[in-house]
């Protein structure tokens, strides 16, 4: 799972990005969604190793 977590912050960070460039509200809150799901991603990977 930590690999799916790096690979969707890379993908948020190309969101951003195109957000950016493109002076997109949608592709800003794709970002921001992306990022949400990165985070919860690596919370429930750091828990799952704690009960290890």
């Amino acid at each position: 799972m930590l690999a799916l977590s790096l690979i969707l912050s890379l993908l948020g960070f190309i969101a951003l990005l195109v957000a950016l460039y493109m002076g997109s509200v949608v592709w800003a809150w794709v970002c921001v969604g992306v990022a949400a799901v990165g985070v919860v991603l690596f919370i429930v990977d750091l828990v799952a190793l704690k009960r290890r």
